[in-house]
């Protein structure tokens, strides 16, 4: 059939037409995505501003929703959770960090989350993500030397305190961190210097934020120096600023509890029943109790709070970990398995895991880790908060499955290639070390510690494929000095049956590296080979003392059949 010209211009202009009415929709479409996602994240700061967390998270779900990568409203679901006391909060956070990383503020946040986390491999990430304007600031600076702290490099957070305080001559904050330093010496100057300095804070006249922190300090002081009176005392003001926290009631219970007071009692009635108004004191009360009094003493008291705030997530996340502690399998089943955890499906997925495994329903607890993976969702802060739940729980298997995700997914996370490698390396597995070595170099030739572990392992297991004497001889001449490459290359000489080649490589090395319990192994193999056997039977009983290094098992027989001809 034919259609005659006129016709065609017909059809299409309404071609032409409906696709221009499409777009138009299209876009009117967007338009109103876009309005009502603003709309969504205005609402929710309004509802933040007075105090109505559960209306600004609805908001907030739904602009994300409409737009996950809506900066500002990922930025409030993250303040919103850290005031509910959630673990979720770390995950956005982190997300803040991925969709704006050139931003000081947010990576020094996301710092904070993760050391309330105690997560510390995300500390170290994400400090040394800060650029070198960033590592300029009096911010980095402050944040920076209380990681230092934490992790008990004293020497270091005094270094970056006192940088802190050079850029802000005029800011008290950094002479209070350098006396909360103090505080932990044992000289006895340094430490009336130190208080002496927090008193002063203390009375500051203008900054409440400042006095309240340096209260606290004084506080934990005395405490730690059995003064209880002087404890009381200091709650005591802590507890008449404006400023003070639901916390800071709680650190007087604490003063009250070893001071084994007659009003220990009231004041613990008084504190949780105002927690049970209140779903964020609520999770800090029963905090409180898991690890003052027992884990089931929280429990009891987390369930005769109202149904609501026993599903809220932070306390519903508290009562797993409760149930968990105390072995109560039937109960964590029965209670978990209808609920929802938002962002943190996943870790409700791995205890529902654990209560079915603990029931010896493998099949079932097997379908439900998957779940918690699948959940997890390849994104490397739900992997890590699973790790370290199966690192307490001592799943081994299914740490090393995630050691392996996160490697994979996140290969510039050394961290993790290096803890499988001492997995695989403590549990005697050659060959899926050599092969994650293997990997590991191919990702990264400029590992030349990953090659050197490659070329040992491959030339214990005889894997010549992948070339391990060549190898081992490259690592070698690029650093003759080092120890580890030497001894390696001194092994395969050894293995070629050049011995004498090998006892030279090894004779280059100081004294101080042939007592190194590894290298003095492959010294006394080498010894042994050239029949000098006083020297190497010294070597042997050597590494046979107390020092003994943790040998693979083909290292083992190498050394045992030496030994044997002595």
């Amino acid at each position: 059939m034919k259609i005659n010209w006129k016709w065609k211009k017909v059809l299409l202009l309404l071609a032409i037409l409906g696709i221009v009415l499409l777009g138009a929709a299209y876009g009117a479409y967007k338009g109103y995505r876009t309005v009502r996602e603003v709309r969504l994240v205005k609402q929710a700061k309004g509802f933040m501003e007075k105090s109505e967390p559960r209306k600004a998270l609805l908001c907030l779900q739904g602009a994300l929703r409409y737009n996950p990568n809506n900066l500002e409203a990922v930025r409030l679901m993250a303040d919103l959770l850290e005031q509910g006391r959630s673990p979720a909060a770390l995950l956005y956070r982190s997300r803040v960090v991925e969709l704006n990383p050139n931003s000081l503020d947010d990576r020094l946040s996301l710092v904070q989350a993760a050391m309330a986390s105690r997560d510390f491999t995300m500390v170290t990430n994400t400090l040394a993500g800060v650029n070198e304007a960033g590592k300029k600031t009096a911010a980095y600076h402050k944040v920076a030397g209380t990681v230092a702290a934490a992790m008990g490099n004293v020497p270091e957070a005094e270094s970056h305190f006192r940088e802190a305080a050079r850029l802000e001559p005029e800011n008290p904050v950094p002479q209070l961190n350098l006396a909360v330093l103090g505080l932990g010496q044992t000289n006895q100057q340094v430490l009336a210097q130190a208080r002496s300095t927090l008193t002063l804070l203390s009375s500051n006249p203008t900054n409440g934020a400042l006095r309240v922190r340096a209260l606290r300090e004084l506080f934990a002081d005395a405490i730690r120096h059995n003064q209880t009176n002087a404890a009381l005392a200091f709650s005591h003001k802590v507890l008449l600023e404006t400023n003070s926290t639901f916390n800071d009631r709680l650190m007087r219970l604490d003063v009250l509890r070893v001071a084994s007071d007659p009003g220990f009692d009231l004041a613990l009635q008084t504190f949780k029943k105002d927690a049970s108004q209140d779903p964020a004191k609520a999770h800090e009360m029963a905090a409180w109790q898991f690890n003052r009094a027992s884990p089931a003493k929280a429990l009891a008291w987390i369930e005769t709070l109202p149904q609501a705030f026993q599903t809220n997530q932070a306390l519903a996340v508290m009562a797993a970990e409760c149930r968990t502690s105390v072995g109560d399998w039937q109960s964590l089943q029965t209670n978990i398995v209808k609920q929802t955890w938002g962002e943190l499906e996943f870790i409700r997925r791995a205890y529902l895991a654990r209560a079915l495994r603990e029931q010896n329903l493998e099949d079932s607890a097997k379908i439900e880790w998957s779940q918690a993976l699948k959940f997890a969702n390849n994104q490397r802060a739900p992997l890590v908060m699973l790790l370290r739940l199966a690192a307490q729980w001592r799943w081994n298997t299914e740490g090393e499955e995630i050691l392996s995700l996160i490697i994979n997914r996140y290969p510039s996370e050394r961290w993790a290639y290096q803890a499988l490698t001492q997995v695989y390396y403590m549990t005697g597995r050659t060959r899926p070390l050599m092969v994650l070595c293997s990997q590991q170099a191919k990702r990264n030739p400029d590992d030349l510690p990953t090659k050197n572990n490659l070329a040992m392992t491959a030339m214990l297991l005889d894997a010549t494929e992948m070339q391990p004497h060549d190898l081992a001889r490259e690592l070698y001449d690029k650093a003759p000095t080092n120890a580890s490459f030497a001894s390696t290359y001194a092994f395969s000489l050894y293995q070629q049956k050049k011995t004498n080649e090998a006892l030279q490589v090894m004779t280059k090395l100081t004294p101080q590296q042939l007592q190194s319990p590894t290298i003095a192994s492959y010294y006394a193999l080498v010894l042994h080979a050239n029949g000098n056997m006083p020297t190497a039977r010294q070597y042997f009983d050597r590494i046979a003392g107390t020092n003994a290094p943790t040998l693979l098992p083909e290292e083992k027989r190498l050394l045992d059949r030496a030994r044997s001809t002595l």
